[in-house]
């Protein structure tokens, strides 16, 4: 029996259909009946969506089972709504951390399991990875060195707790059971090392690093391959490999494989009916209203304000080209650690007094944007999403921004 744990919290209502697609391209491409899947979940999960993983997983004649974190874990969410109340505050989730509980709460007979991120799509059969052969290992993974070619930037690399080349990636994961228990209370463990620096954008990847990052299988990047680093490099040609596709590199873009194999599982699921097709154009429509009217506020703004952008380094030749850089603009060059909230709004208190329009072309846009407007600035009018202004060959999502998949 092939064991495969999936982790949800569905606040919104929005993400089940990504867990099911993903689950939809396994049984694509593997045709025993010997799948265990593992659903941790909490409250949120509906009856609805409840019956709808049911449906495709009895379809396809294999097994699932359910368990409520919420109840299973509680002591250890209470620990975690006490220790990080910010989480609960932010996109990322307390969900998240529900992989860490899959080697407590698993029956006694799974002895390894496969863990894998909802927003994964298989596009080969999940018995190779499943028959890799751990060495002694606690577990199987993919560090972000391999997919990115350089060492990662992350806090716990800089504080020097990991090597650069060892911080892996915890969307695919293989794991030795015993193994994995054997280390302790990672989670409590884990927390309190890591509220000892600042700076961790995803706790749970980061625990797991902290422990498992010395013991690990490093496997070939096929297993994680991370759309977005692939879309960057233009890579356009499908392989045998799981596709990981955070971080919003999911849009509608009729040219993009990565798009097509997405929409080609997800067509053939019980998430794509009717009502979602209404909802779709619905808000095409609703979101072409918003891009119209940003352009307009953008023209009129940038015409009385002084341009400040801020983007990476490498970008910068491109924007500068793109936006007409004048004497007048400003550039700040991004690092991917960086607090970005903090450093514009001491920029603005400490730059000369004026009328500035900020200009971001961040990765976690909306992150930033929930602090700034928390601080007093007003999107639209202090500040906008630089991405939705460039045109798609240069990144941009005008009319095709990744939330409007994402939010449906």
């Amino acid at each position: 029996m092939i064991h495969i744990c999936y982790a949800l919290t569905d606040i919104q209502g929005t993400y089940s259909k990504f867990l099911g697609t993903s689950l939809w391209s396994i049984f694509m491409h593997h045709m025993e009946k010997d799948l265990h899947i593992h659903l941790l979940h909490d409250e949120t999960l509906t009856e609805q969506e409840r019956r709808r993983f049911q449906q495709v997983v009895v379809s396809f004649q294999q097994k699932i089972s359910f368990y409520n974190m919420k109840r299973l874990a509680t002591s250890d969410l209470v620990f975690l709504y006490q220790a990080l109340p910010q989480v609960g505050l932010s996109r990322y989730t307390y969900g998240a951390f529900y992989r860490l509980f899959a080697a407590k709460f698993l029956p006694e007979e799974v002895t390894r399991f496969i863990y894998l991120d909802a927003d994964t799509v298989v596009n080969m059969d999940i018995a190779f990875l499943w028959k890799v052969s751990l060495d002694g290992h606690t577990m199987a993974a993919v560090s972000d060195s391999d997919n990115t070619g350089h060492q990662a930037e992350n806090p716990l690399v800089l504080v020097g707790w990991v090597d650069g080349r060892d911080y892996f990636s915890s969307g695919v994961l293989l794991v030795d059971r015993q193994k994995f228990l054997a280390v302790g209370n990672i989670l409590q463990d884990g927390v309190c090392k890591l509220k000892e620096i600042p700076g961790f954008a995803f706790y749970d990847q980061d625990i797991l690093n902290l422990f498992y990052s010395k013991d690990y299988l490093h496997l070939d990047i096929a297993y994680n391959a991370y759309v977005p680093i692939l879309q960057m490099r233009g890579v356009q040609q499908l392989t045998s490999a799981i596709y990981h596709y955070e971080a919003g590199s999911l849009g509608i873009r009729e040219d993009d494989v990565y798009d097509r194999l997405f929409y080609t599982v997800f067509a053939q699921t019980p998430w794509c009916d009717a009502d979602f097709l209404y909802r779709f154009f619905a808000q095409l429509e609703a979101q072409h209203k918003h891009d119209l009217h940003l352009a307009r506020q953008v023209f009129a703004m940038g015409s009385r304000r002084q341009r400040i952008f801020c983007a990476n380094e490498a970008s910068k030749a491109a924007i500068k080209e793109l936006f007409d850089f004048d004497g007048d603009d400003k550039y700040l060059a991004i690092q991917g650690n960086q607090d970005w909230t903090g450093r514009l709004l001491q920029y603005e208190r400490v730059s000369p007094k004026g009328n500035r329009l900020y200009i971001l072309f961040l990765q976690r846009y909306e992150d930033v944007s929930q602090a700034l407007t928390a601080a007093g600035w007003q999107e639209g009018l202090d500040f906008v999403d630089g991405w939705s202004l460039l045109p798609t060959e240069c990144g941009g999502h005008l009319f095709l921004r990744p939330e409007l998949i994402r939010n449906l």
